[in-house]
């Protein structure tokens, strides 16, 4: 008997294994520079942790910015809101927002930026320490720089395999789609597979976004950039098959190249794949779609091979 192995219901990648090292690592520096509130560095650091190193610095980057405005508001409404903390806090959320979008950050960084805001007004206003806040965006920077060391230190991200694997598994997954369809006069789900797709893309954007990774070359990354252009075209010719509502007949030589690679219509009734009221223009349609398909799917295979 062949044991299997079981698949744990959730997973832990290195990016998360980093994160939670650049979060110790920067409550412990926290501690060890005295600073009076040491999860402030853990903001910094949650906010620099990214996919890439080129996406670290600009996370970084933002998030500075980001702290600092905030700090330099508190800095400022703690004079004015000194007796109406929730007003002011209010109020800052709005500007900070404001300002955070007129500098096209993310959402995840105006939302620490938010919280160091209200954290330095509502300690500012406790302590009365006017240059509380200036500590604070001095932690926070102390923070995604411990993040963005750790992240070119360690097992800086190289998603170029990955991608590579992703790319073959939606291309394979594409042959039973077309089986169903052409073949077997189905209409196939296409759900997964545009998800499939759709997270390839963000792989392949954050490949192209790297520039700070010397490990990773550029003619790779143009070589993924082919195959998932590649991959566009076989999806879209696959949409525009699963798009005509009759069931035209394959050409007997794209008939040909499809039972080539694998797929049959066994224990399909002719008339299920042949027989049906369709225009000629549809069958012209599908042999235009089902070339395009096919022709894609040869050249991604002998590029993946290179």
């Amino acid at each position: 008997m062949i044991a299997t192995k079981k698949k744990l219901p959730f997973h832990i990648g290195m990016r998360t294994v980093k994160t939670a090292l650049a979060v110790g690592l920067s409550l412990l520096t926290g501690y060890a520079i005295k600073s009076e509130y040491p999860p402030f560095l853990a903001i910094g650091a949650l906010g620099a942790m990214e996919s890439s190193i080129t996406a670290s610095f600009k996370g970084a980057r933002d998030l500075t910015v980001g702290n600092l405005v905030g700090a330099l508001l508190a800095m400022g409404f703690s004079l004015v809101f000194s007796g109406h903390m929730a007003i002011g806090c209010a109020l800052g959320v709005i500007i900070m927002i404001v300002v955070c979008n007129m500098l096209h950050m993310r959402a995840s960084t105006t939302s620490l930026a938010c919280v160091v805001f209200c954290c330095c007004l509502t300690d500012l206003l406790a302590t009365g320490n006017l240059f509380y806040g200036l500590l604070r965006f001095r932690d926070t920077v102390v923070g995604t720089a411990i993040a963005l060391a750790v992240n070119m230190l360690i097992r800086p991200y190289s998603g170029a395999a990955h991608t590579k694997d992703s790319i073959i598994k939606a291309q394979k997954a594409m042959l039973p789609l077309l089986e169903q369809r052409v073949l077997r006069g189905r209409i196939p789900d296409l759900r997964d597979l545009r998800a499939s797709i759709n997270e390839l893309d963000r792989n392949v954007s954050v490949l192209l976004d790297e520039r700070m990774n010397k490990s990773l070359k550029k003619s790779e990354v143009a070589h993924l950039r082919g195959c998932q252009q590649l991959l566009w075209k076989m999806r879209d010719a696959l949409i525009g098959i699963c798009c005509i509502d009759t069931m035209p007949s394959p050409s007997p030589e794209n008939l040909a190249r499809i039972e080539a690679l694998g797929l049959t219509r066994e224990n399909v009734k002719t008339e299920c794949i042949l027989d049906g009221a369709c225009a000629p223009e549809d069958t012209v349609v599908l042999n235009y779609y089902l070339k395009v398909f096919l022709d894609s799917n040869e050249y991604l295979t002998m590029l993946l091979e290179l």
